[in-house]
């Protein structure tokens, strides 16, 4: 993989990069950063020793090597950079436009738009699983899968895949990601998904079910207009009944409540065109909690 030497004086120059509201960097300081005329995002690490940060080093090294079996949708880190000779962090091609995260919390873009690249994150998930059957990366998961890890570029209608040196690939170790805590939903049900036993490291291993449990919680937290991946289970079998009232297609409701029972979890993006913009109106929490109210008159 490419080293780039970077002096003092010319780190010291870097410009931060300017991150929506949406986007939270814990593991890193983003800077602009521009070779040979290319923009690319520069992740200066917090951590640049010890385990965390070997396991980091190595997850980059892999989806690098790996590169030529790997969707064009993802933004594959491709430089490390050094200064004085150690390894700061690295940088990946800038990708142009704004998190799906503000596309589907935005009221100007139509239904219609926010679902359709809501459903090329499914459809990313498709690509993954023929990689993993007929590649040699049979152990590649997204892992840290939310809202502002894929950005959207209208221009293209395309969708981008970012921060993938928090991947699951070969045999590193389990990085945190932001729907698989101690206190998410998926707690009800430990025995389908791989609790890890390393504290320093993320609380669950990614698999199959963990990539297809964060991409449920996403459609889930579109129609509901918040975060349901805490939610109480009662309350979340309560809303599931709510949504069937509503007439959210069938299997799009299994595939929800699928998330907490002991069966494999299945992608819903086939199920996707089914929702109707009345559909997304009624989901959203401040009606639901409305007619909640009312039928308790």
């Amino acid at each position: 993989m490419k080293v780039i030497s970077l002096s003092k004086k010319k780190f010291q120059k870097l410009e931060p990069l300017v991150l929506s509201r949406d986007v939270l960097s814990t593991e890193a300081r983003l800077y602009q950063f521009s070779y040979h005329g290319q923009e690319k995002v520069f992740k200066h690490l917090f951590y640049k020793s010890g385990v965390v940060f070997a396991n980091k080093l190595y997850t980059i090294e892999m989806l690098d090597t790996h590169k030529a079996y790997l969707p064009e949708s993802f933004y594959i880190p491709d430089s490390f950079i050094t200064l004085n000779g150690n390894v700061e962090g690295f940088t990946v091609p800038k990708k142009q436009g704004v998190t799906l995260s503000v596309v589907l919390n935005d009221q100007r873009v139509k239904i219609k738009e926010q679902l359709y690249f809501l459903k090329k994150v499914g459809e990313i998930l498709e690509q993954m699983e023929v990689i993993r059957k007929y590649t040699l990366l049979d152990d590649l998961f997204l892992n840290d899968l939310h809202e502002s890890n894929f950005i959207v570029d209208f221009d293209n209608q395309s969708l981008g895949v970012v921060d993938l040196d928090s991947c699951k690939i070969g045999t590193n170790q389990a990085f945190p990601a932001r729907y698989l805590t101690d206190d998410a939903l998926l707690n009800n049900v430990v025995s389908k998904y791989k609790i890890n036993d390393k504290e320093t490291m993320g609380y669950v291993i990614a698999n199959r079910n963990s990539d297809l449990y964060c991409y449920n919680i996403m459609v889930m937290n579109y129609l509901y207009g918040e975060n349901m991946n805490r939610m109480d289970i009662s309350e979340f079998y309560a809303y599931l009944n709510y949504l069937e009232d509503i007439g959210i297609h069938k299997d799009l409701l299994l595939c929800f409540e699928g998330l907490v029972l002991s069966k494999e979890n299945k992608n819903p993006v086939r199920y996707l065109d089914s929702l109707t913009e009345q559909n997304v109106y009624r989901a959203k929490k401040m009606v639901y909690r409305k007619v909640k109210s009312r039928n308790k008159m």
